[in-house]
């Protein structure tokens, strides 16, 4: 089988290494004159693209042609030649569209000081050297480009990145940083790094209305919370710019003949297959998504292209490695009430995580109540809706579900059918026949091994299904979110389950016999494959026998990856490596 990727972008890689996997060929067409999409353009992302595409760049079955576009598409027996502008022909019996997503240029705002974020990016990129002398107050403005009436999707990542500039922002000099926000859109883990910047003293902002003035010396930001118009400088000002459809997918959809939604991405005729037939969609050219989900969505397009109509009898076959939970069942609100109030906000950031899922339910429930002919309210303190989730949000208050965002400062209070709005510029009082919150629903989440919980960021991003090798998440026990996402996953954990097949691995052992318990190898293990376990082991003590507690080293086979980084740290020489099935 020869395979084109139209897309040099992580998803594109993604798909590549699953087909080459199998020993076919793969050709990516790449416009820019390098491969890396929007991943390369990140300073700290960089490197990890690089590392994942040397892994195929000099595979024998791969071409990579970049630097041209395609002129010329025919489609023969449903096989396709494709022509590019250089006269190259390509011919290929599958199609995997991976286009990728394109920034925002906000043209009325840039400037010398007014950054978007990838600006702000390759300002404090550590190979740029020092840092400029006025940079003592940062102002981060969320979603420009992305919810309004130009554009109404979420772009999904910009709260995301935003959150990580901070962080990379801080570990180089501390700014005084103060983020303008919405709503906060994060993903799992990413609400503990909310709350560990917000003890580290950076500010947050609730202000739908923003105005920004530039001059040589900063930047002034008009914007108006708690019922009052406020004014502040700073240095500079980073825009959390949203993401686009790629353009060319106009032109794409033309020459290949799939077809596009309203919005400009590839309309999903099945999971990650377009409607036309042999051709197959990932990453950014679905729907904006980060960097775990594009290369999610990349293996489960290259699984497609290998497998075809035999994918039904492939999951089958992997069924028992494919593990799922079911979602929990939202109990009903019974009884006769006529008006009803939702509470979107918890103070816990290991519940926050959930706020995609919730927020989604609640507005299911609340339609429902308001097609019914209740009074609905609903108090936020955070709404997480992406992509486009934010079309439902959109519905609902247009359908007359009155919203009621929380400003920052403000408290909540409930007492029997009423809730309590208290803050510094308003005290407001909901009469409610019924009281829903976040926090009820708190237990349904409670002894779930979530994958988006208890992996890592790097474990997510290049393993983004796999618990262990004989356990890929796929659904709700991945990460609670929309429906759409749960094929998807089972596509790209097939994907994952084929990289891993006959992997070789070299694999450590530990001679218990001399193993202190030390936890060297533990703290240096990157994959959180090795626990110290305590064991019992019989000694002699002048003469009686008895038994002591021994820790010891544990190693988890299905998780580790056999880097060999526990055997260089250990201070006793005790890990050996062994080859796997030696």
């Amino acid at each position: 089988m020869n395979a084109l990727i139209v897309g040099g972008g992580i998803s594109g890689i993604s798909a590549a290494k699953v087909i080459l996997k199998e020993g076919h060929h793969v050709t990516i067409l790449e416009c820019a004159p390098e491969p890396g999409g929007l991943m390369a353009r990140i300073a700290n992302c960089r490197v990890g693209f690089k590392t994942f595409f040397d892994e195929i760049r000099d595979n024998n079955n791969i071409d990579v042609i970049t630097g041209t576009n395609i002129k010329s598409v025919d489609n023969i027996h449903d096989k396709y030649a494709v022509t590019t502008y250089n006269n190259k022909v390509i011919n290929a019996d599958k199609i995997i569209i991976t286009a990728g997503l394109i920034p925002y240029d906000p043209v009325e705002y840039k400037g010398k000081r007014v950054l978007t974020s990838l600006e702000y990016d390759a300002l404090i990129d550590q190979r740029n050297g020092e840092l400029p002398d006025d940079f003592n107050k940062i102002g981060f403005v969320l979603c420009v480009g992305s919810r309004s009436k130009e554009y109404p999707l979420c772009s999904s990542v910009c709260c995301s990145y935003t959150i990580r500039e901070i962080k990379w922002t801080l570990q180089r000099t501390k700014p005084e940083i103060k983020v303008f926000y919405n709503d906060l859109r994060f993903f799992g883990q990413e609400f503990y790094m909310e709350k560990i910047y917000r003890d580290a003293g950076v500010t947050f902002i609730r202000a739908n209305s923003r105005y920004f003035e530039e001059d040589e010396n900063g930047v002034t930001i008009r914007y108006y919370t708690g019922d009052a118009l406020k004014e502040e400088r700073f240095d500079y000002v980073v825009l959390g710019i949203g993401l686009r459809p790629n353009p060319q997918l106009v032109t794409l959809s033309r020459l290949f003949g799939f077809s596009l939604n309203e919005y400009g991405f590839v309309k999903e005729e099945t999971p990650l297959t377009t409607d036309a037939k042999g051709i197959y969609v990932s990453g950014g050219s679905l729907e904006p998504m980060n960097i775990k989900d594009a290369i999610l969505t990349g293996f489960g397009a290259g699984m497609l292209a290998l497998r075809g109509e035999d994918l039904p009898s492939e999951i089958s076959r992997n069924n028992e490695k494919i593990y799922k939970e079911p979602e929990p069942v939202f109990t009903e609100v019974a009884g006769d009430f006529s008006t009803c109030l939702f509470y979107l906000g918890t103070e816990d950031a290991g519940s926050a995580m959930f706020y995609e899922y919730v927020s989604a339910k609640f507005l299911d429930m609340a339609r429902d109540f308001r097609r019914a002919g209740k009074n609905v309210y609903v108090l936020t303190k955070n709404m997480v809706m992406p992509s486009y989730g934010e079309l439902i949000y959109e519905k609902a208050r247009r359908e007359g579900i009155l919203f009621i965002h929380l400003e920052e400062g403000e408290t909540v209070s409930f007492e029997e059918g009423r809730a309590g709005i208290t803050g510094l510029k308003r005290e407001l009082t909901i009469d409610a026949d019924r009281v829903i919150r976040f926090d009820d629903y708190k237990d349904l989440f409670k002894n779930r091994e979530f994958l988006s919980l208890y992996r890592s960021e790097p474990q997510l991003r290049w393993s983004p299904t796999k618990w262990g090798r004989k356990r890929y998440h796929a659904g709700f026990i991945r990460h609670p979110r929309a429906e759409r996402w749960e094929s998807r996953e089972v596509l790209g954990a097939l994907g994952e389950m084929l990289l891993d097949v006959e992997e070789e691995r070299v694999l450590p052992e530990v001679n218990e016999e001399r193993c202190s318990g030390c936890g060297s190898c533990k703290s240096a293990c990157p994959q959180n494959a090795i626990e110290i376990n305590i064991q019992k082991k019989a000694v002699s003590i002048f003469g009686p026998q008895t038994s002591s507690d021994i820790p010891m080293a544990h190693i988890n086979e299905d998780i580790c990856t056999g880097c060999g980084l526990c055997a260089s740290t250990c201070p006793s020489d005790v890990i050996n490596i062994t080859p796997l099935g030696s």
